[in-house]
């Protein structure tokens, strides 16, 4: 005989359903991947107080005040939503209209090329991070989270071990998921974040900072004159994203949609605004009120908390004295092998900071690389270059638990090297 449901179990379960909900949302999982639960599509619980709740849980949530996913995916949610409760005939509450009618209010801008994302950790704590809605901006894959990203953060989840008493050095950081994941959640001794393009630095400094230092990006005063250069620098960016934005995506099938800005400027004016933002944005930019930045290095440590550090790392051409300041135990790499260009530049450096140990007793440095295997032949290129180096490799196991909400249909192996 069935065990009756109680009010109680309903309850727990709607809870859970909504928190699902919650976290799909702000991670801006595409809405034609995003999974409604039965618990909430069915048309005997999507009353008007359930309504309420998935209003609070996504749209109307402090979060969403907070740190907005893109206003395009919000609408396109609330529209999704609506013809759910359409297509189940349930009445509609005046608070959902209400809602959808003041997004539709609000016009595209240039910022809405950038937004955040929320990604909620194991340990109860979120890390917000601003991202481009484009997959390719400015010539790099930096500004947005790649699946490899999430998948190497989730597998850290459940090898946290691994970090204790261990420095860790990441290559090509991105805007900062793994790393701010791995700080927060398994504590390593220390953390280098290093990428090489400027815009990817600038975003990446931003992102640390709202995570790793109380949320003090920008500095505490808002008119001293680096928050100003800070802001500047950020519409700039924003703004030349929006120049990128050439494709449509209507469907909202993979991403969002993304529209020009109704400030683009004629294409006759784009090179000044790309030649503007250089001249602003340095090689290496950081805020000082945050960092404590090298004299001569293109490297810095957070002031609220010195085992985290950022620095510049050009991986052809590596500045040795650098390396040496980045000597870790463990090196981190997520989608860094999507481009058979990159491998000749790639490996070498591996080798490199996997055979270099300052203390002869302490254990010998291994690399953790995740690679999303869209070629074959390049993940074999790849692996073959580590050989010709003379560095042995092996694919361990995948993360068990899914965390976040990528998708998962373009297999991610994580390759452990040493030397």
């Amino acid at each position: 005989m069935m065990a009756e449901v109680g009010d109680a179990d309903v309850e727990d379960v709607r809870q859970k359903t909504l928190r699902e909900l919650h976290a799909q949302f702000f991670e801006m999982v595409p809405i034609r991947r995003m999974k409604w639960k039965s618990e909430v599509t069915e048309s005997s619980e999507l009353g008007p107080d359930v309504q309420r709740l998935v209003l609070q849980a996504t749209v109307t949530s402090p979060l969403c005040q907070k740190y907005p996913p893109c206003l395009t995916y919000q609408k396109t949610f609330m529209k999704q939503f609506l013809h759910l409760l359409e297509r189940f005939d349930v009445e509609i509450c005046d608070e959902v209209y209400e809602q959808y009618t003041e997004l539709l209010s609000q016009e595209e801008e240039e910022d809405d090329t950038l937004c955040y994302k929320t990604y909620q950790l194991p340990c109860g704590s979120p890390v917000s991070l601003q991202e481009s809605v484009h997959l390719i901006s400015q010539g790099t894959t930096g500004l947005s989270t790649w699946q490899a990203a999430q998948h190497l953060a989730e597998w850290s989840f459940e090898n946290s071990h691994i970090y204790e008493n261990r420095t860790v050095l990441e290559l090509g950081s991105g805007l900062g998921l793994t790393g701010i994941s791995i700080c927060k959640q398994c504590k390593p001794t220390q953390y280098h974040f290093t990428d090489c393009h400027p815009q990817v630095i600038f975003l990446l400094a931003k992102n640390i900072e709202l995570n790793l230092a109380d949320g003090k990006s920008f500095l505490t005063s808002q008119h001293s004159p680096s928050r100003k250069k800070d802001v500047s620098i950020m519409k700039k960016i924003r703004r030349q994203l929006s120049l990128n934005a050439e494709a449509m995506i209507n469907e909202l099938g993979d991403i969002v949609e993304v529209c020009m800005s109704p400030t683009t400027p004629p294409p006759g004016e784009q090179e000044g605004i790309i030649q503007e933002l250089l001249n602003d944005l340095a090689d290496f930019e950081l805020s000082t009120g945050v960092w404590n930045r090298d004299s001569e290095l293109p490297y810095g440590t957070l002031k609220k908390d010195p085992r985290v550090s950022l620095s510049k790392l050009d991986w052809g051409q590596p500045n040795q004295e650098l390396l040496s300041r980045l000597s870790a135990d463990i090196i981190l790499g997520a989608d860094l092998v999507y481009d058979a260009s990159i491998i000749s530049d790639l490996v070498p450096l591996l080798k490199s900071l996997l055979t270099h140990q300052t203390l002869s007793t302490a254990p010998a440095p291994v690399a953790y690389v995740a690679c999303t295997v869209r070629s074959e032949d390049i993940r074999d290129h790849f692996l073959y270059s580590l050989g010709k180096e003379d560095l042995k490799y092996e694919v361990v196991a995948p993360p068990c638990e899914r965390i976040f909400h990528y998708d998962r249909s373009v297999p991610i192996e994580i390759v452990k090297i040493y030397a």
